[in-house]
């Protein structure tokens, strides 16, 4: 080996990651959101500055407003009055509808409005108006609401388009898609529906990506990538939400064969489902992003034909200027491609089967101790600190020792890369690439932008690098090495960051698989350069991290720690027991203010691990009645009679029970999928003081032993010194947050 070449690729190794954290610093702050619009902007355009004056009045004292509570009426009756000066002529579709996908049933008050067009077909735009009972709603998703009446305001007297434009603000969104089960289910304008646009939030701040799209949504897409201004999407972002439990209203849509696509923003999600979801705490820019997606796409698909329905395909944007989009189909055949001319320029620089299997398992290598010295590195971080937070108030401990140990891990192959030279670990780090991009193209089709382009690119250097005599130098080896790794940094550095915004430090592999698969591109520099620099200055930055570690603040009065409270009241015991729960350790003042210790819950469906529990006083209340009306052969009918503070009548019921089918007011009851397998939870939402009729078939005669919950989503009074306890670091949050729960054991 040339002497020159072990000067140069000691430079090249230096200038890689220097280049890199370049590419990561762009990559993730490149994408902005616009500059809000002035309230006295032209009446065509849209103005963050007026949908904040809207959702402001909307909000009012920004109560929870979680589906049937007094709150949410007013939300309601606000929502119709701004409609009707905007001249429409609002319908409120009240109803009760079941979720296609949970045990829950509700009675929900959807909002709608409708600008008629030539043409029955009609574009839908959704958005949720309803809250959860822990957080004021202002991005979840009181800034879709904000955005619809701000679109609809600057489309009404518009001229006629093509197809009609539904405005849809459902309710029950938080307690299981219920208002949008109701309108597809049961409103008449749902038949014509023929794309839809759904506006949603998951923090308060952050670009407005395009989240996801349906199975049928290729011609919606097209819509949007012509007239979006600044567009921020990735098609991973699908694949990844098809296995998290989270939902939006357009899986409805996506369930009934709908196209459409969801617009979301998710910065600063340690808000989301919290107290700072507020309206002081939302992007004055994010909701100007969300109007410049939703608006023109409105425009479009209003004087489109939406007979045009074409399947859904892969994409991406770069920088919000370009856009990378194919079929799934092509980016498999690009695939194999690439296996192909990867392995023709492996056989022009065969050395052997012992040295490229070797860098092979040196790749292999390389990604098995990234992922353990994270892990390791993160295990004694939250030793030090105590705990972990997803996203504390201070996150850049973390940082630090995420983003410098697999320059660690890099360092520690530099004896093994010696031995198996540049071209080998170059081939291997690249076949590793590809045989990714294969896989995702096969079997995860959406997420394959994330790594093909890069895989392409280096295959072609590798290939001319492999058969050009001339440039068979040190310098044009380190060079297409430092250029092949670059261009990988800059499609999957920002997924790390991405994730942390999105998933928090608590779903830490989600940062550090994209670092450890880029890492791997960097291998072949390592053959003679010299590492010592980078990698005692990586171990700094991760003892620094470390260190810093346990002076580092893990809540603040804007990101809180959250601690729920549950009061649960045994009717046929009279007995009472507070419950808490926290991701975290319980703060020392709560535990001043009630012993909690572990101990076995009286909940035992709910999945509280440990279970936190200290006895409370009994404070009495009126709650939900079950009476059996009738049976009938197998089939029991049951009349449910809440009170005026039921927020829900749940009937929770063993798993082995012989129940063929259940149904609430007339809906089918989707199968129970419970956390606990020994129980199934049948849950009916706002049930306002009205009669609830449940049916239960059976396949069998025998009578069934369960349990019925009346939960309101407040504390008692007696709970004051516990609420006061939380001080201004901590806050409820999450679905439930905190609540008042009567049990009473029923036989059915």
């Amino acid at each position: 080996m040339p002497r020159g070449f072990s000067k140069f690729a000691a430079a090249g190794f230096g200038t890689c990651l220097i280049l890199l954290c370049i590419v990561f610093a762009f990559g993730t702050f490149s994408f902005r959101s616009p500059a809000p619009v002035a309230a006295d902007a032209a009446p065509g355009s849209f103005s963050a500055m007026r949908a904040h004056d809207q959702l402001a009045r909307l909000l009012g004292d920004e109560t929870p407003h979680p589906i049937g509570s007094a709150a949410n009426m007013l939300v309601k009756a606000r929502l119709v009055e701004r409609l009707t000066e905007l001249g429409f002529t609002p319908e409120v579709q009240e109803t009760v509808a079941c979720s296609f996908k949970w045990p829950v049933c509700g009675r929900v008050q959807n909002v709608l409005a409708r600008i008629d067009g030539q043409q029955r077909s009609s574009v839908l735009l959704m958005a949720h108006y309803d809250s959860v009972a822990s957080a004021p709603g202002a991005g979840d998703d009181g800034a879709g609401v904000a955005t619809l009446l701000e679109v609809a305001r600057a489309m009404h007297d518009a001229a006629q388009h093509r197809n009609s434009v539904v405005f849809a603000f459902t309710d029950g969104e938080e307690a299981g898609l219920l208002g949008a089960e109701a309108f597809f289910s049961q409103h008449a304008w749902a038949d014509d529906v023929a794309a839809v646009i759904n506006v949603e939030g998951s923090g308060s701040q952050g670009p407005s990506l395009l989240l996801r799209s349906g199975p049928k949504s290729g011609a919606v897409l097209d819509a949007f990538r012509k007239v979006a201004r600044f567009p921020v999407a990735s098609s991973f972002s699908e694949e990844f939400f098809k296995r998290l439990p989270n939902d939006t209203d357009l899986s409805v849509a996506n369930h009934v064969g709908k196209a459409g696509v969801d617009f979301a923003f998710a910065g600063e999600r340690n808000h989301y489902h919290s107290r700072g979801d507020s309206i002081a705490n939302l992007s004055l820019s994010t909701l100007q992003h969300h109007g410049e997606n939703a608006l023109p796409l409105a425009r479009a698909l209003a004087d489109a034909d939406l007979t045009n329905v074409a399947p859904n395909y892969v994409y991406s944007t770069l920088g919000q200027s370009l856009w990378i989009a194919y079929r799934p189909q092509t980016g498999l055949a690009i695939a194999i491609c690439m296996v192909a001319l990867l392995g023709l320029a492996t056989w022009r620089r065969w050395q052997g089967p012992g040295h490229f299997f070797a860098a092979l398992g040196i790749v292999a290598l390389t990604l098995a101790t990234t992922v353990v010295l994270e892990l390791a590195t993160l295990a004694l971080a939250d030793l030090i600190a105590g705990t972990r937070v997803s996203w504390p108030a201070n996150p850049w401990p973390w940082r630090l020792i995420i983003y410098s140990v697999p320059i660690v891990a890099l360092a520690l192959q530099r004896p093994l890369v010696r031995r198996v030279g540049f071209w080998n670990s170059l081939l291997a780090a690249w076949w590793f690439w590809t045989l990714v991009t294969l896989a995702l193209a096969a079997y995860l089709p959406l997420a394959s932008h994330l790594t093909l382009p890069a895989t392409v690119a280096a295959t072609l250097v590798l290939v001319v690098l492999a058969f050009a005599h001339p440039l068979d130098r040190p310098v044009f080896r380190c060079s297409a090495a430092i250029v092949n790794a670059v261009i990988a940094g800059w499609f999957l550095l920002p997924l790390a960051y991405m994730g942390e915004r999105t998933q928090g430090f608590n779903a830490a592999p989600v940062m550090f698989v994209p670092l450890a698969l880029v890492a791997v591109t960097v291998l072949p520099l390592l053959d003679r350069g010299r590492v010592k620099v980078a990698r005692w200055t990586a171990v700094a930055v991760a003892l620094a991290g470390l260190a810093w570690a346990h002076w580092a603040s893990l809540y603040s009065e804007l990101r809180p720690q959250r601690v729920n409270y549950t009061y649960v009241f045994d009717a046929d015991e009279n007995r009472a027991t507070f419950l808490a729960w926290s991701p975290n350790p319980l703060p020392p003042q709560i535990a001043a203010a009630l012993p909690f210790a572990e101990g076995q819950t009286p909940l035992p469906w709910e999945n509280m691990e440990p279970p936190l529990l200290a006895a409370a006083d009994v404070i009495q209340r009126e709650a939900t009645r079950l009476d059996r009306v009738t049976v009938s052969g197998a089939t029991r009918t049951l009349r449910l009679h809440p009170v005026a503070e039921t927020s829900t009548i749940t009937l929770v019921l063993p798993m082995n029970a012989p129940i063929e089918a259940i149904r609430i007011e007339g809906n089918e009851v989707a199968a129970a999928t419970n956390d606990h397998e020994a129980y199934r939870r049948i849950a009916f939402e706002a049930p306002a003081r009205r009669d609830v009729t449940v049916e239960i078939a059976t396949t069998a005669p025998d009578s069934i032993d369960g349990y019925l919950l009346d939960t309101t989503y407040r504390l008692p009074d007696g709970a004051k010194a516990l609420v006061d306890a939380r001080g201004t670091l901590a806050a409820p949050g999450g679905h439930l947050g905190d609540r008042w729960i009567v049990l009473r054991r029923v036989k059915i």
